[in-house]
């Protein structure tokens, strides 16, 4: 009796390649399909989640580990210069 549920790693190279190659083809039928101002959407909008996303994710990840490092006593930037109490004199 043959096993129907084949082992992971079994597929071979060129049947991973036939089906990259597959969907390769569905992408630029998709894209070959679309009109001109789909087409400038698209681009536009791959071009921000390429580009300024991670720009944003990355400076937030910056400002966050200041803040962390900041409460950590690290540093004064907000804390005022303690000084001794002095008795009211009368």
């Amino acid at each position: 009796m043959k096993d129907i549920n084949s082992a992971p790693g079994s597929t071979s190279f060129t049947a991973f390649w036939n089906e990259l190659c597959d969907y390769a083809r569905q992408g630029l039928d998709a894209v070959s399909a679309m009109p001109w101002p789909m087409l400038l959407a698209c681009a536009i909008g791959l071009a921000f989640v390429i580009t300024i996303l991670p720009l944003a994710i990355t400076l937030f990840a910056i400002f966050l580990l200041l803040k962390w490092a900041g409460k950590a006593g690290g540093f004064s930037w907000d804390k005022k210069a303690t000084q001794p109490e002095q008795p009211p004199q009368a």
